[in-house]
């Protein structure tokens, strides 16, 4: 095994079938999806040596469809950010053809932009959380990371659909077929005016360069107002924060995980691997959210509010576009640098709307260069639009490759 790369890799690749709709695909996973007998560690030292003990709902899937499982990449802990992530490095490396990367803030969008592939975030509700490790359940899903748009549609009609055992599941769920373009196109892109405020004078130029590509491919760009944008992240942090802190409630080295020996006595124990089993960053993030659970419930109540809000206001300006379009990340953020939750939302500033709103959010790599940063062109639509946004993708993608042929 690569450990490098790897925190489990079996002697051979996982596979039971080889009939189904991804039949001879190679699938890296993180070590936050239970696979039964894989380490589970989800990179945290509260989990130091799970191994899971059943598949997750979206590994059975995988199995059922014909798909390889290749092996679990490293991966920031509990899946916040992408510090010491190595899934880019991966598919970069051609160890498979595709990666499952939990999105909570926008991660696999943001690996898409370090990996040159395209990277999606589907709608919320639309694929099963059962065997995730989570940390913010009303945000977080499993998200691709694949060569193409069709990929990543093949792989969704796979996984996605009702499970009984996720009670977050929309009670009807859309029908994502790759080999059928959805009835209504989705051909007017909106551009929130706002996000000038997070872009330099020279990724603005990159961006509208990048949205070029989508008004050759066909699409009408129009600008427009999105009032309140500069809020969705300090709404998600709250809500976030206060989400993990009740989930990580858990992780007390009593049922499993890792259990601090030399305390002398159970209460000391609990104090001991709680304060040991976790990194500083995501303690941090969970001191903040026992802080709104606790000592500021107001502030949560108030985030909740807001988040609705928010979520209306996107509503409303999907009856006038089908999609926005914005880029991934900001020219100056450091995703893969960031230390500590303030520089961690700050890098994830962009990506993280779609998260809140749990909107179907898809990421096409090298379209918005600044200089050698790729910035990403991030296309999001309406909750469970989420044919339209790949099928979106697929027309830029062939525009682009169409020129680049000429």
């Amino acid at each position: 095994m690569n450990s490098d790369i790897f925190t489990y890799q079996p002697e051979s690749p996982l596979q039971e079938s080889t009939d189904g709709l991804l039949a001879g695909r190679q699938i890296l996973i993180q070590p936050d999806i239970s696979v039964q007998g894989w380490l589970t560690d989800a990179g945290c030292q509260a989990l130091t040596g799970y191994q899971a003990v059943m598949d997750a709902t979206t590994i059975v899937r995988l199995k059922s469809a014909g798909a390889s499982l290749i092996g679990s990449t490293r991966m920031a802990e509990l899946g916040l950010g992408i510090n010491d992530s190595t899934m880019a490095e991966a598919v970069c490396a051609g160890h498979g053809d595709l990666g499952l990367v939990t999105d909570l803030l926008g991660e696999a969008r943001m690996t898409a932009c370090l990996s040159g592939w395209f990277g999606y975030k589907p709608s919320y509700g639309l694929l099963s959380r059962f065997g995730l490790v989570g940390l913010i359940p009303s945000m977080e899903c499993t998200g691709f990371l694949a060569q193409s748009p069709a990929d990543i549609a093949k792989a969704l009609s796979a996984l996605a659909g009702p499970d009984e055992n996720d009670f977050s599941m929309a009670p009807e769920t859309p029908e994502i077929n790759p080999s059928t373009p959805p009835e209504q196109a989705a051909n007017r892109i909106g551009i929130p005016r706002q996000i000038t405020d997070h872009l330099t004078a020279s990724a603005q130029t990159a961006f509208s360069a990048g949205l070029e590509h989508a008004a050759g491919a066909g699409f009408e760009i129009i600008e427009l107002d999105l009032p309140g944008f500069d809020q969705f992240a300090a709404c998600h942090q709250i809500i976030a924060a206060a989400e993990a802190s009740s989930t990580c409630g858990k992780y007390d080295g009593v049922r499993y995980g890792f259990r601090a020996e030399e305390a002398q006595n159970w209460n000391d124990m609990y104090i001991q691997s709680r304060g040991r089993g976790f990194g500083t960053r995501i303690k941090s993030f969970l001191f903040q959210g026992a802080y709104f659970q606790f000592e500021n419930y107001p502030a949560f109540e108030n985030a909740c509010v807001l988040r609705q809000k928010l979520i209306n206001r996107l509503n409303e300006v999907f009856e006038s576009v089908h999609l926005l379009a914005l880029p991934a990340r900001a020219a100056h953020a450091d995703p893969c640098g960031a230390d500590t939750i303030e520089d961690t939302y700050a890098a994830f500033g962009l990506t993280l709307p779609a998260n809140l709103a749990g909107l179907p959010a898809l990421c096409l790599p090298g379209i918005i260069k600044n200089d050698e940063t790729d910035l990403g062109l991030q296309l999001m639509g309406p909750h469970m639009a989420d044919a339209q946004v790949l099928a979106a993708g697929s027309t830029i993608n062939a525009w682009i490759k169409g020129v680049g042929s000429k």
